[in-house]
């Protein structure tokens, strides 16, 4: 996330141009909208054969979080 916050003007008209081509062709490769889903124990000191005391959590990249920013 570091290269996007320091990538400077340039970086910045890239991902520009990246995001616009995907509106252009109504197009996101499937790499975008691909998330790993890990399960979180909520209680730690609770029973954790418990199913309702995880909790899942979406991890994307960086890039993939600036695009939902971008809609939000």
């Amino acid at each position: 996330m570091e290269a996007f916050l320091s990538g400077g003007n340039r970086l910045h008209v890239m991902l520009c141009v990246l995001f616009n081509l995907f509106v252009i062709f109504v197009y996101v490769p499937p790499d975008f909208h691909s998330a790993v889903i890990v399960s979180l124990v909520k209680c730690k000191t609770g029973d954790i054969t418990d199913v309702n005391n995880y909790r899942a959590i979406a991890i994307s990249n960086a890039i993939t979080k600036i695009l939902e920013d971008l809609f939000i």
